[in-house]
């Protein structure tokens, strides 16, 4: 079997255990949507390009957009998403599923294991969004995209809050407020969003345009 056809063979057999989504590309794409019709949870899988006929391995992903704030133009629709491991947070930032002989069988159930246990928990706790919103934010903020969520949905006061948890936890604390206060300096027609010179910087522009206070 080539390694596409043995790829597409896994992700199918590990679509048929989410009957909820809805199965695209041969399995390659599962989406669902929310109870109210503005959100978009989809798994996709990513076959290695390194794939050949002795070796065949994909990657697991996960997202989350919106309808509303795709109209509203707020990062893309974007919410929340990534890698699977890194999104479970095991210590793993990436990981390529073996398929391969007797690795196929336990990759399959492993994700299937997975996505029960960590990603449908995710679109449920969605599905409200009041609740979720003040559930993230009495966590830690480990996600800068969900800034974007909770600002469309909860407001700025709220959107304040989680930014500035999220910077005071972040290993680019002094880039982020020393990008913020930079910003000061700049006309604000100048400030292009849509260029991000490190990983975050567009956020902190968006925050600072928009009136989000960040502490020191």
């Amino acid at each position: 079997m080539k390694a596409r056809e043995l790829c597409e063979k896994a992700w199918q057999e590990i679509a048929s255990h989410f009957p909820d989504f809805t199965v695209t590309k041969k399995g390659q794409n599962l989406k669902k949507i929310s109870k109210n019709k503005d959100l978009t949870f989809e798994i996709h899988f990513q076959a290695s390009r390194h794939n050949y006929s002795c070796s065949a391995e994909f990657s697991v992903h996960f997202s989350i957009y919106s309808k509303s704030m795709i109209k509203a133009n707020i990062n893309n629709g974007f919410i929340y998403g990534g890698e699977l491991e890194s999104l479970i947070d095991r210590g793993r930032i990436f990981r390529w599923f073996p398929l391969t002989g007797a690795s196929y069988q336990h990759s399959v159930n492993e994700i299937i294991e997975l996505l029960e246990k960590y990603i449908l928990p995710i679109c449920e706790n969605f599905e409200d969004t009041k609740v979720n919103i003040q559930n993230i934010l009495n966590e830690d903020a480990k996600n800068i995209d969900l800034f974007y969520y909770i600002y469309f949905f909860d407001g700025k006061d709220s959107a304040e809050q989680y930014l500035n948890k999220f910077i005071n936890q972040s290993n680019l604390k002094k880039r982020f407020k020393g990008l913020y206060h930079s910003l000061e300096n700049v006309a604000k027609e100048s400030i292009d969003i849509n260029v991000d010179e490190f990983s975050g910087a567009s956020t902190i522009k968006f925050a600072y345009l928009n009136g989000i206070k960040i502490e020191g």
